[in-house]
């Protein structure tokens, strides 16, 4: 995606970019067990692209039923790690 520059397309697109990263990183903190009210998250951006939202969080909420939850190994802290 290095040929892709955001700044280069219309501003609905954009819009479109950044309600799709909040409705990723809602369904983030959900999988996580993070404190997130989506609905608070939805009433935060435009009418016209609320519906987008819900629409592109039912499909994050889907993708994170395949990635381990928060007790997976994967997530685990290694001490030795994080002292580099």
């Amino acid at each position: 995606m290095s040929g892709f520059n955001l700044a280069a397309t219309s501003k609905e697109e954009q819009d479109k970019v950044a309600v799709d990263l909040m409705a990723s990183g809602v369904a983030y903190k959900e999988r996580l067990a993070m404190p997130v009210v989506a609905k608070l998250v939805a009433r935060e951006q435009p009418e016209h692209l609320r519906a987008y939202l819900w629409a592109r969080l039912e499909h994050y909420r889907k993708l994170s039923m395949q990635l381990p939850d928060k007790n997976a190994p994967e997530y685990a802290r290694n001490e030795d790690d994080v002292k580099k």
